[in-house]
C-alpha cells in the first residue's frame, strides 16, 4: 500500500535564463542504487549513473504549454535525475515556411514544427560548451530502474565497445584511465537509446521486411549483454519478437550494435562535432527538394551514408555520415497516443494519411492489454506513480520505494 498523503511544498523549478533547467529536489543522493540482484554482481556495471545519466545533460524537446510535459516531470522525479528543457521560440508561420523552402508534397506542418524545436535542443546543447548530450522528446516513457540498472548496463556495453584509449601523465609517470561514462566520445557521433525500432530493414504492416534474406549480427560490430529488466519475449513488440527470433537472442538480453535502419528520434545522445554537423549539413533548417521530410528520417540518412573513418569533426567531408549504434531493444519508447504531428495536422486541415505507422499498429492491442507502453516492463505510462503537486511525502515515498528499489507497486507487482 501507499504511503498516506501530506501536503508539503516540493521544488521542481528553477528558471535560468532562456533556459527551463528542471532540477528535482532530493536527498541522500550519494547512497542511491547501491542494491544490485545478484544476477548482476560479477559483471562490470557499478559505475553508477549521475543525476544527467552520464551525459552532460538530458535535453528535452518540448514546446511552450505541453500537455505532456507533467508527466514527464513526474516520472523524472520518480526516477531521481534532471531534465532541461531549453525554452523554444515562438515559431511564426514564417519561420515554418522559410524552413519548409517552396517544398509542398509530403510535407506536415507538425513535422516541420517538431524538426526545429529539435534544432532549438541542438542549439542549446552547442551553445552550452558540454561534451554529451542525450535528446528526449517529452512523450517518451521509461522503465522505473532505467538509472538504477538499464544506464549503467548500457554505458557499460558503450566501454566495452569503445573503450577510451589509454593516456600517459607525464607529471606522474604513471599510465592512467580518463574515465568517460559513455566509452569513447572520440568513437561514436550518435547512440540511438529511444527508438520505435531498428529492424535491420523497412516495416510494414505485414511485419519485417526480410527481402529473401536472414539477419545476423555477425557482419556487425556489436555487443550482447544480460538485462533482467528486459520484459520476457513474448511481452516485447511483436516485430522486436521476430526480430530477435532471427537474430538468436537470448531472453532478458540487449544488443548495442552499429545502426541498421533505425526509426524515431525518442532518444539519442550525440557529441558536439555530430550536433554541429547535423545542424549544418545533415539535418539543416531547409528542406531539400528530394530531403527527408521529417528530422527522424533525416537521422536515418545520416546513419545510412558512408560515415567517416575517424572523429567527425572533419570540414573537409560535411555530407559523411555518422557513427550511430543502436540500443536493441530501446530504454526510451514514446507513449501509446496520438501524435503531437497528427494533431497540429488536424488543426491545419491536413489529410490524416494511413493512420498509425506499421509499428504503433502493430503494438497497440499489446500496449492495451500490458497496460505498459512498448517493450517497457514497469513504466509511468498508466499513472500509477503520479502524485499530487506539493505532495513531498509521496513524492519521497515513490522515490526511495520505485525509483531506487525498484518496486512495480502496481497491479500486485513487486519487480525489484
Amino acid at each position: 500500500m501507499l504511503a498516506p498523503s501530506r501536503k508539503r511544498p516540493v521544488h521542481l523549478l528553477a528558471s535560468l535564463a532562456i533556459t527551463t533547467l528542471l532540477l528535482f529536489y532530493y536527498r541522500h543522493t550519494d547512497r542511491i542504487y547501491l542494491r544490485w540482484p545478484p544476477s548482476l554482481g560479477a559483471q562490470d556495471v557499478k559505475l553508477l549513473a549521475n543525476r544527467t545519466l552520464g551525459f552532460g545533460a538530458v535535453v528535452v524537446v518540448s514546446n511552450e504549454g505541453s500537455k505532456r510535459r507533467h508527466a514527464l516531470l513526474q516520472a523524472a522525479n520518480v526516477t531521481d535525475f534532471d531534465l532541461t528543457i531549453p525554452q523554444q521560440p515562438q515559431w511564426t508561420d514564417n519561420d515554418v515556411e522559410n524552413f519548409r523552402g517552396g517544398q509542398v508534397d509530403g510535407v506536415q506542418h507538425g513535422s516541420i514544427l517538431a524538426w526545429m524545436g529539435h534544432h532549438n535542443a541542438l542549439r542549446w546543447f552547442l551553445e552550452s560548451g558540454l561534451e554529451t548530450a542525450l535528446i528526449l522528446e517529452d512523450d517518451v516513457d521509461w522503465d522505473i530502474r532505467l538509472r538504477s540498472i538499464q544506464i549503467p548496463l548500457a554505458a557499460s556495453a558503450t566501454r566495452t565497445l569503445m573503450p577510451l584509449k589509454r593516456l600517459r601523465n607525464f607529471f606522474t609517470r604513471q599510465d592512467r584511465n580518463l574515465v568517460q561514462y559513455w566509452g569513447d566520445h572520440g568513437a561514436w557521433d550518435l547512440l540511438y537509446l529511444g527508438h520505435c525500432g531498428d529492424y535491420f530493414n523497412r516495416v510494414t504492416y505485414e511485419g519485417l521486411d526480410f527481402n529473401g534474406r536472414s539477419f545476423t549480427l555477425k557482419d556487425v560490430e556489436h555487443f550482447v549483454y544480460n538485462d533482467p529488466t528486459l520484459p520476457a519475449p513474448s511481452e516485447l513488440h511483436p516485430f522486436t519478437q521476430d526480430l530477435f527470433g532471427a537474430l538468436g537472442m537470448p531472453e532478458h538480453a540487449r544488443a548495442l550494435h552499429r545502426s541498421k535502419f533505425p526509426l524515431c528520434s525518442f532518444g539519442y545522445a550525440v557529441t558536439r562535432p555530430a550536433a554541429q554537423r547535423l545542424l549544418n549539413h545533415l539535418a539543416p533548417p531547409k528542406l531539400k527538394p528530394e530531403g527527408p521530410r521529417a528530422f527522424d528520417v533525416a537521422l536515418l540518412h545520416a546513419c545510412l551514408k558512408e560515415p567517416s573513418a575517424t572523429s567527425s569533426t572533419s570540414s573537409s567531408q560535411p555530407d559523411r555520415g555518422l557513427r550511430c549504434w543502436t540500443l536493441n531493444s530501446e530504454l526510451f519508447h514514446h507513449m501509446p497516443g496520438e501524435s503531437e504531428i497528427a494533431k497540429v495536422g488536424k488543426t491545419m486541415g491536413e489529410e490524416a494519411g494511413q493512420g498509425l505507422s506499421p509499428i504503433d499498429w502493430a503494438g497497440q492491442t499489446q500496449a492495451v492489454f500490458r497496460n505498459e507502453t512498448t517493450n517497457i516492463a514497469c513504466g509511468f505510462w498508466s499513472g500509477a506513480f503520479a502524485f499530487d503537486d506539493g505532495d513531498d511525502q509521496r513524492l519521497d515515498f515513490l522515490r526511495e520505494e520505485v525509483g531506487r528499489k525498484g518496486r512495480c507497486l502496481k497491479h500486485g507487482q513487486d519487480a525489484t
